[in-house]
């Protein structure tokens, strides 16, 4: 008798960030991730996008979080990670979701600083691979 396993599907959550006036709303994983899908949500500001300006990690600078990237409102991801391979092992892991279960805790990673690019606040839609 042979079974399969199934890989469980993305965690999704829609995540409500700030216009260009404000701070950088800081975005952190929520499980063991492999790659994160980032789209802005059509379902607000009547479908039009307003684009994203965007901190990551490994910008380059010392710290991280420091140079910015933007992404007009177009219909592609901002995508982190590389594709997860189907049964052919795991895949670099970028983060981690707090984890307070072995008698100490495990603080969340953060992801990515985002906002809107334009002074209009904004959601996006983000899709965590384990």
């Amino acid at each position: 008798m042979a079974f399969t396993l199934a890989r469980p599907g993305p965690k999704e959550r829609v995540v409500a960030i700030n216009g260009s006036g404000g701070a950088f709303t800081p975005i952190f994983f929520t499980q063991l991730c492999r790659r994160v899908e980032i789209i802005e949500d059509a379902s607000v500001n009547a479908g039009v996008k307003q684009g994203l300006a965007y901190q990551v990690a490994n910008d380059g600078s010392t710290n991280g979080f420091t140079n910015t990237q933007s992404m007009d409102g177009s219909d592609e991801p901002l995508v982190l990670g590389e594709q997860v391979p189907e049964w052919a092992g795991g895949g670099a892991i970028l983060g981690n979701g707090a984890d307070a279960s072995g008698g100490f805790t495990i603080p969340a990673t953060q992801m990515v600083n985002l906002r809107s690019l334009s002074a209009t606040s904004t959601s996006v839609r983000i899709r965590e691979f384990s």
